[in-house]
């Protein structure tokens, strides 16, 4: 009985403090945990930013000065940026409310060509700065997108040409 006392006496303290020992480890372990939550967490919404998608409409405008536009034909470009174009509505004249003409798989690129058309008499056509065209796109990434508009040919009522300035502008969205 007095070997048993012997070993009782040895054993259990060394238990005791194997049991405060692996008390102690899962507090640090805890504690650890805790502070890397926060930075897992920045680092997860970092990323989610990174590759975030969001969509943004663009008015396209053509400014023919004092003489009717009939007729354009323009170049829409996305110059920097991760950006897909994802459908064109028409504009805000009613000359020029149908969509305009452009190639769908080439939209599928950062760029398009627009081209539209009204054969109405020049009282019916717009005078100065009109909305052709929207351009809807889908951006992803964090980089801010940068767009170009280049007019390739304009032409008033009588198929004159015209020396228009165009314009890109993000719409803006409410929310």
């Amino acid at each position: 009985m007095t070997k048993l006392r012997d070993i009782r006496s040895r054993v259990l303290p060394a238990l005791a403090s194997r049991r405060a020992w692996g008390s102690r480890s899962l507090t640090v372990i805890a504690v650890l945990a805790c502070l890397m939550f926060p930075a897992r967490q920045f680092l997860a919404q970092e990323a989610q930013q990174a590759t975030a998608i969001r969509f943004n409409a663009l008015d396209i405008f053509v400014d023919s000065g004092t003489r009717p536009l009939a007729a354009y034909q323009l170049t829409f470009t996305a110059t920097t940026g991760d950006v897909k174009i994802v459908s064109i509505e028409g504009g805000e004249h009613p000359a020029f409310k149908e969509p305009p003409n452009y190639d769908p798989q080439a939209i599928q690129q950062e760029r398009a060509i627009l081209a539209a058309f009204n054969t109405a008499a020049a009282e019916n056509l717009p005078k100065g700065r009109t909305r052709v065209a929207t351009v809807h796109v889908r951006i992803s990434g964090a980089t801010t997108p940068v767009y170009a508009v280049k007019l390739e040919v304009a032409a008033d009522h009588e198929g004159a040409r015209l020396t228009g300035q165009t314009s890109v502008q993000e719409k803006v969205q409410h929310e």
